[in-house]
Formats: structure tokens, sequence, C-alpha cells
């Protein structure tokens, strides 16, 4: 079988989209990646050995500006390249993870009959995958709230995650302990960064604290951090490699972070509740939807930024802390909630629709 994986920009669309791509690769699958110049998806495909195209795409902006129409420009061009890819390869089905890159590569497939598959990780499909969905075969969800956007068969397959997070997953067990880890996505938040001082100002003496900060944002947390937290088991860092992130979240007992699809899915892998402070600038505000859908399972609690104030988180978390039980019912519903075997859902899919007539 020949796969074509599409999408990107981020890291929310691109490392699902190489999970699945590695897995058929290891199913005996060739696999190639079109994606985008400016996003990460090169530099990634790179370190795997995996055939990467790129085309150059970026964010299609309000059309009623001249940088709108300039990226609009780009985006007609990027589907033309796209095309021509295709019809030289002719691959027996795509699957796209939607984001910017994404777009392009699935008009071209509509229009030379190539099927595909998209994988919308978040609640609210994004535009991408919101035009493409009516000719899509199947849509793979990570959430039920997603499916009932979509016109075509959808499947809930749940988020492609890491193997090494996977295992890890498998191996960990929680206690009574409470071992709390914030972090605020790959680039730190500085809103959350400053509320958490607080909170461990407060509540330091109560189990252990681990603090990504963001790796630019390190050295100003870090200095303020050294000044007012005395907290002898509180511990801040900029961020953590790949091993250092599955033994933290294994650790892990209570959370306090953002609700990006990646991270809602990893917690609930690990069965770890959370206090979600979704980005409030998130397309379509998904990540507020994404933390009220884990809300509705018991298994976080929801709090907008503009409501964080140092004493509302202290009581989000102490409604954590101070309940064991709770922590435990909710890291079972978490659980019971992620599919650990989601790429090979995926995967099967895939396989389907290459077969089907």
């Amino acid at each position: 079988m020949q796969l074509l994986v599409t999408g990107g920009g981020t890291g929310g669309h691109v490392y699902p989209a190489l999970e699945v791509a590695e897995h058929a690769r290891s199913c005996g699958a060739t696999v190639s990646y079109l994606g985008s110049l400016r996003g990460i998806e090169g530099d990634e495909c790179r370190k795997r050995d995996m055939p990467f195209v790129g085309l150059n795409t970026g964010p299609l902006w309000h059309l009623l500006t001249p940088r709108g129409w300039v990226a609009l420009a780009g985006t007609l061009r990027a589907v033309t390249v796209a095309r021509k890819h295709l019809l030289a390869n002719r691959p027996d089905v795509v699957l796209s993870t939607g984001g910017y890159a994404a777009g392009p590569v699935l008009s071209a497939a509509r229009t030379i009959g190539i099927p595909f598959v998209i994988h919308e990780q978040n609640t609210i499909p994004g535009r991408t995958h919101r035009l493409a969905a009516r000719f899509a075969r199947t849509a793979c969800v990570v959430f039920d709230e997603a499916a009932g956007m979509f016109s075509c068969k959808t499947v809930r397959t749940g988020m492609p995650i890491r193997k090494d997070l996977i295992e890890a997953a498998a191996r960990s067990s929680k206690d009574s302990r409470i071992s709390t880890l914030i972090f605020g996505g790959s680039q730190g938040a500085a809103a959350i960064n400053e509320a958490v001082l607080t909170l461990v100002m407060q509540h330091g003496s109560e189990g252990s604290w681990l603090h990504l900060t963001g790796p630019k944002l390190y050295e100003e947390v870090a200095k303020t951090a050294e000044r007012l937290v005395s907290a002898p088991n509180y511990r801040i860092k900029g961020y953590l490699d790949g091993v250092e992130m599955a033994d933290a979240l294994s650790e892990a007992s209570i959370a306090i972070c953002r609700s990006g699809a990646g991270t809602v899915s990893e917690l609930a892998l690990f069965g770890v509740p959370a206090v979600f402070i979704p980005f409030p600038y998130a397309q379509a505000d998904h990540q507020f939807h994404n933390a009220k859908a884990i809300e509705k399972i018991d298994g976080s609690i929801v709090m907008r930024q503009t409501e964080m104030t140092p004493q509302n988180l202290a009581d989000a978390w102490a409604r954590w802390a101070h309940d064991p039980g709770k922590r435990a019912q909710a890291g079972r519903r978490l659980r019971e909630w992620a599919y650990p075997d989601a790429t090979e859902r995926v995967w099967k899919v895939i396989q389907e629709v290459a077969v089907a007539p």
C-alpha cells in the first residue's frame, strides 16, 4: 500500500500524523509526507528518514486584506504542486491530520479521486477539515463531541501517542501522594507561571511540585521563584525531553495546564486529573471545549484564564489535592476514555478505505 500523509504547521497536527506514518511503515506500507515548508514537519520527517515534499503554504488570513490575497495565491499554487505530486505517485489513500498544510493536498486529492481519511484531534474541527469532511471517506476523531460536526462516516479512534508514553502509562500506578505537574504547552504560558508561584507559596509543603515554564520563560520565572518560593519539594525546569516527560506523567497525580488535544490525551492515558486553563486565543475556542469534554467525565476542573486568580486556582487545586478518592475515580474514568491503541485504530481505518471500491 502507498500512503501519503499530510498535516502540519504545528506539533498538534504533525506528531499524530508521524505516529501513524511510522506504524504504517512498520506494517510494510510505502509512506511519504506532503506538508508545509514553514512548519516543523520537514525537520521531523528528516529525523525519521521519511520522504518529505514541502509546499509553500501558510495560514489563510482574512481575504479582504493584502496579506489574505497573498496567502490565497500561495495556497492555489500549492494545490497545483500537490496535484502534480499525487498524479506522479498515485497513493492508495491520503491521511490528513489538518492544519493549513493539509488544505491544498486534500483539495488536489479530491479532484483526482484519491480517497482520503481525516483525523481530527479537537472537539471543534479546524477550517481545513470542516471544508474537506464532506468529501472524506472517514473521519477519525479523538472526542465524541467532534463526530456530530462531520457529514461523513466517523469513528472514534483516540489520539495517536508516542510508544514510549504508552509503555510508561501501562507501567504507572497512582497512590495517595500529591504530586503536581504544571506546564503551559511547549512554549509555556506566562499567566499560568505567575499564578502557580503564588499557589506554591501557599501550599508548597503539600506534596511535590514540578513546574515546566517553557524554555523562553524559564530564566525570568526561575529568578522570581528563587526569591519567593522556599518549598523544598518544588522543582522548576524549562522543558523536559521525551523520557523525562514520561517519568513526570507517571509520577503526577494532578496537572495544571492548557488543554490542547495532545495534552488532554496524554493526561488521560496516565489517569491524571487536571485543572485546565484553556488557551484563550485558540481557534474557535477549541481548548475550552476540549477541557469541558473531560470535565463531563469528572476528569478535570475548567477555569477560564480571565477567572484565574491565585485564590481560584488554589481552590481548584485543593479539590483534587485534598480528596484522594476523587482523584482515583477520575483516574479510572480518564483511562477508560483514553485509547492506548489509537495508532492501530487509525491504521485499520486507512486500510479499510484503501481497499474499498
